[in-house]
């Protein structure tokens, strides 16, 4: 199991994640204030294959991604 962490203040909901994710395991979300962020679907823990891409195409470097062996140690993959 995975762990997709959005660094909401960075996030400025351009969506690019959510377009280039084949698994379709990103979606758009409206916060207080209109500000739209990014978020995964409950099911990306377990479905997403570690191709990064959602973390590469950020242009905010707001996507960090852990393992759960990770999670544990406290160590953010790549």
């Amino acid at each position: 199991m995975i762990h997709h962490i959005i660094d909401s203040e960075r996030c400025d909901g351009c969506g690019q994640c959510n377009e280039i994710c084949n698994l379709n395991l990103w979606e758009l979300v409206e916060e207080e204030g209109g500000k739209a962020t990014a978020r995964t679907v409950d099911e990306a823990a377990w479905v997403c294959h570690f191709c990064f891409f959602c973390k590469d195409i950020c242009p905010h470097n707001a996507i960090n991604i852990l393992s759960e062996e990770d999670d544990v140690l406290g160590r953010i993959i790549r």
